[in-house]
């Protein structure tokens, strides 16, 4: 990811919300304008990934990892792998059928 900005979203559709993706999406904005120095990270709101039952659902491009059941818990961790201290968290990823994650990848990589 050196030198290329990484897209950050989050879920914003109803099911997400529900379960707090809108006060989620304010502390992830928090915490990485706090440790996001090098600014490689864009946080965004997209409407919906179709993982509604696996919500809040965070997504990172151009990495395609897929995030499902993220909780306010799980920020500290996220944070870490988006400043490249960490890793990818994998007990929240391949929660949603592959091809629920294909149509994500191929939206985004035409730019939707």
């Amino acid at each position: 990811m050196e030198g290329k900005k990484r897209l950050v979203y989050v879920c914003e559709g109803g099911d997400c919300s529900e379960r707090g993706s809108i006060e989620l999406h304010a502390e992830l904005a928090d915490a990485l304008h706090e440790k996001d120095g090098a600014g490689k990270n864009r946080l965004r709101k997209y409407p919906c990934f179709g993982g509604c039952e696996h919500g809040i659902n965070v997504v990172l491009f151009p990495d395609k990892v897929f995030y499902s059941q993220v909780k306010m818990a799980d920020l500290p961790e996220i944070v870490e792998h988006l400043t490249g201290d960490g890793q990818p968290l994998e007990r929240l990823t391949g929660k949603v059928a592959k091809d629920v994650e294909q149509i994500v990848w191929d939206l985004l990589d035409t730019g939707f």
